[in-house]
């Protein structure tokens, strides 16, 4: 969501009903500091109504988790399937480690979860299992035998 445009639209409102009322430069900087006074308030409106808007999405999307997120200083919604949170393997999801990321690796991490359309988390546990489990066999195959030369 662009609150920037919500913003817009109201100040061109406000200009509008002021020049219907014929407002002169004093009203005008009435008008000017009322509506930055007013910038912070639509921000926070608009962030209200991504909060019911998911909300209601959330009540009738029962198998989905509808979250809103700040990205940019702006709301967004995030849609992700409740089996992204379930457990993993049979395993809860309760064990923490804390990792440190250059911002590139995070940004990196971020847009390759969105694009399979899951949280962070789970497609940093789908990964991390994939390749751990991949190390894992590879470790166990034993070649055994006599080579001739």
């Amino acid at each position: 969501m662009d609150t920037s445009i919500a913003m817009t639209r109201l100040e061109a409102a406000v200009e509008q009903q002021m020049l219907i009322s014929g407002g002169d430069s004093e009203m005008e900087s009435m008008v000017s500091a009322l509506l930055s006074t007013l910038s912070p308030v639509v921000h926070q409106i608009a962030l209200d109504l991504a909060e019911q808007a998911a909300a209601e999405v959330s009540a009738q999307l029962s198998s989905h988790d509808i979250d809103v997120v700040l990205s940019e200083g702006e709301p967004s919604l995030r849609v992700r399937s409740l089996s992204d949170s379930a457990d993993i393997g049979g395993e809860s999801l309760d064990a923490r480690i804390t990792l440190r990321l250059p911002p590139t690796l995070k940004e990196q991490v971020e847009v390759a979860a969105d694009d399979v359309g899951e949280s962070v988390n789970s497609w940093l546990v789908r990964t991390l299992g994939s390749q751990a489990s991949e190390r894992g066999r590879h470790r166990s195959h034993r070649i055994t035998g006599t080579i001739e030369t």
